[in-house]
């Protein structure tokens, strides 16, 4: 029972560890072959969310492996009952909020025109993780992680960028419970940052590990 209970939260943990190479912007597309791209439509999003606090956490980072993960996953299952409480009084759908803020980053950097019908390229997005985790300290905000690919006519890979955003604005589990429209509020925030990190940044950057998922 322990472990079917727990299982799912402790399995997404591997997908949300991204580090490594040196990340190329979508600016550095040539944009003299591509001209024109399409949002894919069917955005990939995990079945559940996520729960992480400041306890599980550390319980994860003191022990470590696989004990680590099961005390961590154990101390986090009262929060996440009250954060699934919180967020059911006000539920979203995270893959419109995803599309709403892809589209309009992709309208906003025009380094490629938006079409919606024979688009040299496509951009498809994977949700990889999204939930409530710690961001200062104990106190908590919505987080999200996702990987954008830019695919050609063939099919074929033309640049892809993993990511994670966080939300500006934070709470205690308390504050979220009395007024759960917040979950809503930081979902839209996380999803927004996220855009920006996937489409709007022209610099490279670095995989990182998704810190407030670990």
């Amino acid at each position: 029972m322990f472990f079917s209970k727990y299982l799912r939260w402790i399995l997404v943990l591997p997908l949300l560890v991204l580090v490594g190479c040196v990340q190329q912007p979508l600016s550095s597309v040539d944009r003299t072959k591509y001209k024109t791209v399409a949002l894919d439509p069917t955005i990939k999003v995990p079945d559940h969310y996520v729960y992480r606090d400041i306890t599980g956490k550390r319980s994860r980072g003191m022990v470590g492996g696989v004990l680590g993960l099961l005390i961590g996953a154990a101390s986090e299952g009262p929060g996440f009952k009250r954060f699934d409480a919180a967020a059911s009084k006000n539920p979203i759908d995270i893959r419109t909020v995803v599309r709403r803020h892809m589209d309009g980053a992709l309208r906003t950097a025009q380094f490629l025109k938006v079409v919606s019908t024979n688009p040299d390229t496509t951009l498809r997005i994977e949700v990889t993780g999204y939930g409530l985790g710690p961001v200062h300290g104990r106190e908590l905000g919505a987080m999200i992680a996702a990987r954008a690919m830019l695919v050609g006519r063939d099919g074929k890979t033309i640049w892809k960028k993993d990511e994670w955003a966080v939300s500006d604005t934070t709470t205690s589990l308390e504050n979220l419970e009395a007024n759960p429209k917040l979950w809503p509020r930081m979902a839209d925030e996380a999803a927004e940052s996220l855009a920006r990190k996937l489409i709007l940044y022209t610099s490279k950057s670095t995989r990182t590990a998704a810190e407030p998922f670990m």
